[in-house]
């Protein structure tokens, strides 16, 4: 079975390879084995061969998300049959033509969806209801006015544009933060009547100040991290909270404990990695809401390209470049 490992911390560029492995063990109760068709390569992903390996360890696969066919089950699994096509989260070491999986971490998808949007269905929408569920109480305990805007920086991304679609359906204002021309017009072509404002242009700050109404939000919810953070929390009411989901910058902050002290802001953190700590029930209405997104925004879940297997190395430089959606790698 062909399989993407790693053995050491560094770049994935240069640690992650291709290699066979033994097969995937048959499942137990409760599991399934899944042939996996394609496989996304986040951005997490990537940063997960830059940590180290328990010592003794004999490599790490790669991969966290999947779509494909169910090949096997193990007593005692009841919503799933041999032959299902199925989305897979959480699913360690999907970049494998094979993984044995629990089966609560599948969720069967309608012939109507093709598989390479079979394979980003759950993290990206995941992540979104997170991060939505966490500025939801934020603007309930500052009892912020249905009137008060939600911005989100990072609004082009493939997580930030379901924020913004989710946002706009609770009936929350949004304004949208970007980084690029490119990323502004993304925003506006699925999204006509949202402010945006271009972080990188003169002036921004002066044309945020406009798009919020000249008074800060209780929230804003945050995917650029470094230097920018510095930049965008003179937006955020005194008290308030950024919601950070992300680390598009990859750079430190460059933020004092004191800017945070004076006017008493909190942060609060979201991450895809703290999901399968959340209740049952929470994580089965996710993964309904998912398949919902999927048919009423499919424009919401872009592929950019998908590499067959042995062209990993491309697969991996696209993902770190591309700004137009998911790249994917082919595993069968």
């Amino acid at each position: 079975m062909k399989s993407v490992v790693h053995y050491r911390a560094g770049d994935a560029a240069a640690v992650a390879h291709i290699e066979d492995r033994p097969e995937a063990p048959a499942p137990r109760a409760g599991e399934i084995q899944v042939r996996v068709s394609i496989s996304p390569v986040h951005r997490g992903d990537l940063v997960a061969t830059e940590t180290g390996l328990p010592d003794g360890s004999a490599g790490r696969r790669l991969g966290t998300e999947a779509a494909g066919v169910v090949t096997a089950m193990g007593p005692s699994v009841q919503a799933l049959r041999v032959g299902d096509r199925v989305a897979v989260f959480p699913a360690p070491g999907a970049w494998s033509e094979y993984i044995t999986v629990p089966a609560e971490a599948a969720v069967a998808v309608p012939d109507s969806l093709s598989d390479e949007m079979a394979s980003v269905l759950l993290v990206n929408t995941i992540t979104s209801r997170d991060v939505l569920r966490a500025v939801d109480e934020l603007r309930a305990a500052a009892a912020a006015p249905s009137d008060s805007p939600l911005l989100v920086s990072g609004a082009a991304s493939a997580v930030g544009k379901l924020i913004v679609q989710q946002a706009r359906d609770r009936g929350w204002p949004v304004v949208a933060v970007v980084r690029s021309d490119r990323a502004a017009s993304t925003v506006r072509t699925n999204w006509p009547d949202v402010p945006v404002v271009v972080s990188g242009s003169g002036g921004w700050q002066r044309e945020l100040e406009g798009a919020v109404g000249g008074r800060p939000v209780p929230v804003i919810a945050d995917a650029h991290g470094g230097p920018f953070v510095r930049e965008i929390l003179p937006f955020v009411d005194d008290g308030g909270t950024l919601v950070v989901w992300g680390d598009l910058a990859a750079q430190p902050w460059t933020l004092s404990t004191l800017e945070l002290l004076m006017r008493e802001l909190k942060v609060r953190a979201v991450s895809i990695t703290r999901w399968a700590t959340r209740p049952g029930d929470i994580r089965a209405a996710d993964r309904r809401a998912a398949l919902q997104i999927a048919a009423q925004h499919p424009h919401l879940l872009a592929v950019h390209a998908a590499y067959p297997l042995d062209e990993l190395p491309s697969a991996i430089s696209a993902a770190r470049t591309s700004g137009t959606g998911t790249v994917l790698l082919k595993l069968n």
